[in-house]
């Protein structure tokens, strides 16, 4: 049997299309976190939200935009004394290395797998809502309820990939280098614990 992604002769047909992903600089509001690893009993910690932007083309052609709402800043204790704000906050522009599908959010979340960008730095999923709290450490965390699988779907919806199943799909949009995740300038953020602005 051959995939729906392999012609006849074993040449392959399909043709990843290029996606691009826009991180933004200016924060769309504020979200609890902790201090990852030893930071539990330094109490909550207040980082931003911005909006993510994904653009690409559907089957017809047509220009299609979407947007998420994404951690990209974290707290960061190694010593249980000291927490410091931790990620990208210089423009650059990184082509997404692999798609890892055993990746599990150390935190919690019902949605596995995430994108490398380079390094550790990983697309992943993120909080459902604003009452939940998770520990983040500067990767990009898809929020929303199964926001990271709506965030997936549109990625293979643009990518047009024809690979038969859905793993095999984020497999080789993964494999074939053609989604591209921008992080726009930002100011980092500064460490803002939960107590000073008077957040319970």
């Amino acid at each position: 049997m051959i995939d729906s992604d392999i012609a006849v002769y074993g040449i392959e047909v399909s043709i990843v299309k290029r996606v691009e992903i826009f991180v933004g600089a200016s924060p769309i509001g504020e979200q609890k976190t902790w201090a990852y690893p030893n930071g539990n009993e330094l109490g909550n910690f207040l980082v931003p939200v911005y909006e993510c932007i994904v653009l690409g083309s559907d089957g017809e052609g047509n220009r299609v935009q979407e947007s998420f709402e994404v951690l990209r800043f974290g707290v960061q204790c190694k010593d249980g004394k000291t927490p410091r704000v931790v990620s990208i906050s210089e423009q650059q522009t990184h082509k997404i290395k692999a798609w890892i599908p055993t990746y599990s959010v150390h935190s919690a979340s019902n949605e596995d797998g995430a994108w490398q960008v380079y390094n550790n730095f990983l697309i992943h999923d993120g909080l459902d809502n604003s009452t939940e709290i998770f520990a983040t450490i500067g990767c990009i965390e898809i929020m929303e309820p199964l926001g990271f699988n709506r965030f997936n779907n549109l990625l293979i919806s643009l990518a047009g990939s024809k690979a038969t199943y859905r793993h095999r799909q984020l497999a080789e949009i993964g494999s074939k280098g053609e989604i591209y995740i921008t992080y726009t300038k930002a100011v980092r953020p500064p460490l803002k614990r939960c107590d000073d602005a008077n957040v319970k």
